[in-house]
This record gives structure tokens, C-alpha cells and sequence, in this order.
């Protein structure tokens, strides 16, 4: 074995291992796509926007026994609608949530119009 040997192997193994991990390898969430209201079927409710959107954006941290389950724990309908300030406030005024991400215009906008329509189940 010739002396260059040795480091161009870990050279190209570390390139392969520096290369092969990537935060894409892992399912990205696909985007909720929301019922534009006043079309055929548009309800508006928790179970047909909300849940879903809740499903994919926030369960990941605050599920029980998750990371941010001390801040807020989704539980379903009864958490959020007991947690509905603190949610409007983070979500859709400050926008800090959710870290590391953030939720489309029309995510958001159906999410208001949930909170404005009184957040029917």
C-alpha cells in the first residue's frame, strides 16, 4: 500500500458517510390542503381541517410524552378548544409556532376562520 492510500480511504469513506445522511431521507409531511370555504362540501370543522393540520404540524412535539408536551399536550377536539388562546397566540399572531417550520397562507387562513367560526367541532 502505497502512503496515500490509507487517507484518501477514509477520505472517501467519510464523504460517503458525510453525503449519505441528510435530514430529506425521512418522510416529509405532506401539505394540508384546506377546503376553501364556500365550496360544495366545505364544513370547516375540527375533524375535516383542524385535526389533520394538528396531526401533521403538531403532534410530532406535542403528543404526550413528547418533548413540548409540558407547554401544551394535543389531545384532540378538548385541548385545543381548552388551549385556544395560547394556540391563536403562537400560531397565528406571533407565528412562532411551528419551530422549525411554518404553515402556508391557506393553512392559516383556514385555521382562523375555525377559530372565527367559534371552532365547531
Amino acid at each position: 500500500m502505497s502512503k496515500y492510500t490509507s487517507p484518501l480511504i477514509v477520505i472517501v469513506i467519510s464523504f460517503f458517510f458525510l453525503f449519505s445522511c441528510t435530514k430529506k431521507q425521512a418522510e416529509e409531511p405532506k401539505p394540508i390542503t384546506p377546503e376553501v370555504p364556500g365550496t360544495p362540501g366545505a364544513s370547516g370543522t375540527y375533524a375535516t381541517v383542524v385535526d389533520p393540520l394538528f396531526q401533521t404540524r403538531c403532534a410530532g412535539c406535542h403528543a404526550p410524552g413528547k418533548r413540548a408536551a409540558g407547554a401544551w399536550t394535543f389531545n384532540g377536539y378538548s385541548s385545543v378548544n381548552a388551549n385556544a388562546d395560547k394556540i391563536k397566540q403562537v400560531v397565528l399572531v406571533s407565528k412562532t409556532m411551528p419551530i422549525g417550520g411554518t404553515l402556508t397562507a391557506a393553512e392559516l387562513q383556514s385555521l382562523k376562520d375555525w377559530f372565527d367560526k367559534g371552532m365547531p367541532q
